[in-house]
């Protein structure tokens, strides 16, 4: 009896914080959102690993585009490889380069509970991300397996040609959930990100700290039992 008065007052307290309306697909970034991820841990290891200096490698992966064409899917992961020897003069093997670029990411332990929770509640779950094949596949296989098991549906920059904040990208959300933009949540830690997707429809919120994701859900009638 009291665990069934609880229930209906956890719900009773829940539908009267709820301002916004539920959404049907809730879509989360991978970098600083459900993961965490050091560029600076990346450059090292690749130094590490090819002898290119760590000032080099950042001019050639960020300064001269590389990396933005890797992960827009222009560039498969060889061709990334064999593109960043050319530009530093130095032979490396792919794979060791590719998987040291890759070592960098982290569970964003906060946002676990949360992922869980929708998860548990049978809410639909999808990751949209701006990323590259050799990072996905480092955190699919082996790290995160997390990121197949729960989430429903990934819309990789890679895959799908575009980047955020590209609409091109958000429009094969909504089309891989079958659904209208504003069914959707989104939230990503960039700015300029969010802009694009609430342009687009989507009802999209900025990443600042799992407290405030788990306060804007509730706002849209997700409940916590914590």
């Amino acid at each position: 009896m009291f665990r069934e008065r609880w229930y209906r007052f956890f719900e009773s307290e829940s539908l009267l914080a709820q301002t916004l309306p539920t959404p049907k697909m809730f879509y989360f970034d991978l970098g600083n959102v459900l993961l965490n991820f050091s560029r600076a841990t990346a450059f090292r290891q690749m130094s590490e690993v090819s002898g290119v200096p760590v000032n080099r490698i950042r001019e050639i992966l960020e300064d001269g585009q590389l990396q933005v064409r890797y992960e827009s899917g222009e560039l498969n992961s060889r061709q990334c490889c064999e593109l960043f020897c050319q530009q530093s003069g130095v032979q490396t093997d792919c794979d060791s380069l590719l998987e040291a670029g890759s070592d960098m990411f982290r569970l964003n332990v906060g946002v676990v509970p949360i992922i869980l929770q929708l998860a548990l509640a049978r809410h639909r779950l999808g990751v949209l991300s701006n990323t590259c094949e050799a990072h996905w596949q480092h955190c699919l296989q082996k790290r995160f397996g997390v990121l197949q098991s729960v989430f429903e549906i990934h819309i990789l920059s890679y895959e799908v040609k575009a980047m955020k904040p590209d609409e091109k990208i958000y429009a094969a959300a909504a089309e891989a959930a079958r659904l209208l933009p504003q069914e959707i949540f989104f939230i990503d830690d960039m700015d300029e990100n969010i802009e694009a997707a609430r342009r687009f429809g989507f009802d999209a919120v900025q990443y600042q700290s799992p407290r405030q994701v788990e306060e804007d859900l509730r706002k849209r009638g997700v409940c916590f039992n914590y």
